[in-house]
């Protein structure tokens, strides 16, 4: 599997290409929309920094993911309909629960 950093420089060096060429922020603008939903709604704060700026936020985010400080989206929303549809397989008995999410919302530092 590709890591943030290779996956961003790959992507800018294609964009780069592009012909007329792009302007940084329009880069930057395309490649968040092509994001995965873990990535997309933190990387949205990085919209008006360099590239650069982006790639080391999705480093630091791809890292958050990784040691669990970070919870992906794609896994909470896969545990939470295994759950909702009864189909989890809990202390050997298949049970229907309500499910309550936990929503983790970024702190911003000014």
């Amino acid at each position: 599997m590709e890591n943030f950093h290779k996956y961003a420089v790959r992507w800018r060096e294609q964009a780069t290409r592009v012909n007329p060429p792009m302007k940084e922020s329009e880069m930057i603008d395309v490649s968040l929309q092509v994001q995965e939903p873990d990535y997309f709604h933190y990387l949205l704060l990085a919209v008006r920094k360099a590239f650069t700026e982006v790639i080391k936020v999705g480093e630091m985010l791809e890292n958050g993911i990784k040691s669990g400080k970070i919870v992906s989206q794609a896994a909470l929303k896969a545990t939470t309909q295994v759950l909702q549809n009864g189909s989890g397989n809990i202390g050997g008995k298949k049970r229907r629960e309500d499910v309550s999410t936990v929503v983790l919302v970024p702190q911003t530092y000014v």
